[in-house]
């Protein structure tokens, strides 16, 4: 009995805890304190877990692109004062950010961007725009830049510790760049069951995504998240060829599609390449953003006859929006 009334006596005891606990941990909005920080400024695409924020955002070609990005007195007041915000690059977050995620990501050439150092949130205001240019004609396509920006000083008030710095992802568009419809026709000559999306009339959508001045490289954003790969329909749910993805060139002085080549490689490992089909119409409308494009999936190991055409397509690319 005496075993049962000291377990009642500790249950109460940590009841009565937990209760104090509670009530301490109210909190009062207009105590809290405020943080200097950046707001998001395009697309978040950092993993879980990363210890820095990094944002992509595509730019069409040109000599000067503007990426205003936001500094934030962040919660319930507003600036007691005129703050002055000083900027810089963090080139150890960049380097961090690789290792962490094991990415590649290079460090934009000083020569591309333009950031003016330091900017100030007035007093009784929230936010100021800090002004950031960048020089997209001028960009290696063969590179993934970033511009790590850090807020490296206020005159007043606390730097957050998790929005202090941000990383940003810049690419360059060309005038292809895109997200488009499609519509057309697929055929696989090793299972006739295998057709383009549109046939079983499912959405699709491909998005071309730059990787020279001239050429587009074909991704799937609805079904594969963004990789390279042409969705199709099997008769029974989608599916997609590996390893096969076509990169598109056109020759900007006529719009014409001059060649098609496998993103994987030519061939790819499973013997796997791309070809335009020469017979096909092959051209970008630039006036209501059309392509028109025919080409072929070669595959030797599977399809042994010459000219080992497993898949044909015949499709028109609709523009939607810019991606």
């Amino acid at each position: 009995m005496k075993t049962v009334m000291q377990w009642l006596m500790l249950i109460l005891l940590f009841s009565t805890h937990i209760s104090c606990l509670k009530d301490e941990m109210t909190l009062d909005p207009e105590k809290s304190v405020n943080v200097i920080e950046f707001k998001n400024p395009s697309s978040f695409v950092s993993p879980s877990g990363s210890k820095y924020a990094l944002y992509t955002k595509a730019f069409d070609l040109a000599d000067e692109n503007e990426y205003p990005i936001t500094i934030s007195y962040s919660g319930a007041q507003v600036a007691p004062e005129d703050i002055t915000v000083v900027l810089g690059i963090d080139t150890a977050a960049l380097n961090q950010y690789n290792a962490e995620q094991h990415k590649a990501y290079n460090l934009i050439d000083a020569k591309l961007y333009t950031l003016v150092p330091s900017v100030v949130i007035p007093r009784g205001q929230r936010t100021a725009i800090a002004k950031l240019k960048f020089k997209s004609n001028a960009f290696d396509f063969s590179k993934k830049y970033v511009l790590p920006v850090q807020i490296q000083s206020a005159s007043t008030g606390i730097i957050s510790g998790n929005f202090g710095t941000i990383l940003l992802n810049v690419n360059a568009k060309n005038k292809y760049d895109g997200v488009y419809s499609a519509t057309g026709s697929m055929s696989d000559a090793t299972n006739a069951a295998f057709t383009g999306l549109y046939t079983a009339g499912k959405k699709t959508e491909y998005t071309l995504e730059t990787i020279s001045a001239t050429e587009c490289v074909l991704t799937d954003h609805i079904n594969w998240g963004g990789a390279a790969y042409v969705p199709f329909w099997t008769g029974t749910g989608i599916s997609g060829y590996g390893s096969f993805s076509p990169i598109v060139e056109f020759d900007p002085a006529t719009n014409k599609i001059i060649s098609v080549k496998n993103f994987y490689g030519q061939p790819a490992s499973n013997t796997r390449s791309a070809q335009l089909n020469p017979k096909g119409i092959n051209t970008y409308d630039a006036a209501s953003k059309t392509i028109k494009v025919s080409y072929w999936m070669l595959q030797p190991s599977v399809v042994t006859a010459p000219p080992h055409i497993r898949t044909t397509w015949e499709e028109e690319w609709k523009f939607l929006r810019s991606r």
